[in-house]
């Protein structure tokens, strides 16, 4: 599955992947839907922006590269700590609404930053470390 067509942002989506789940802003960054930094202190994502990063994510997802859902602690306890966590698949149409709606009351980045998270597949960590070794070994 070594020849699948993905952009230089899929790759390096999938390459962060290899380290664990990641959240939308790094999703977005990825992407190229927005810079690091971003271009304003309180930049978040519009319609446009969420609907390039989905296509990209369900492209992804239909290819069984990653997975998108979201994160919770193992233990049952409240979210804002450091506990151990696991991911949790979710319909792609459930993900959206969550982070539209994210994105839509946000008063800050970390009310939507955090609303959905990638992590990839097996097959995904194979396409992402054959990038990784072209791209540190030409």
């Amino acid at each position: 599955m070594t020849d699948v067509n993905l952009t230089l942002g899929e790759l390096e989506l999938l390459i962060d992947g290899l380290s664990g789940d990641v959240d939308l802003v790094w999703v977005l960054i990825h992407l190229g839907v927005r810079s690091n930094p971003p271009p304003a202190p309180v930049w978040a994502p519009v319609a446009s922006d969420l609907q390039d990063a989905f296509a990209s994510l369900r492209k992804l997802t239909s290819l069984g590269l990653i997975r998108v859902g979201r994160i919770e602690h193992t233990d049952g306890g409240p979210p804002g700590r450091l506990a151990p966590l696991r991911h949790i698949a979710e319909d792609m149409d459930s993900v959206v609404s969550r982070v539209e709606a994210a994105v839509r009351t946000a008063c800050a980045e970390e009310d939507w930053a955090y609303s959905c998270w990638v992590v990839n597949t097996d097959d995904g960590n194979v396409i992402a470390s054959a990038a990784l070794d072209r791209k540190t070994h030409g």
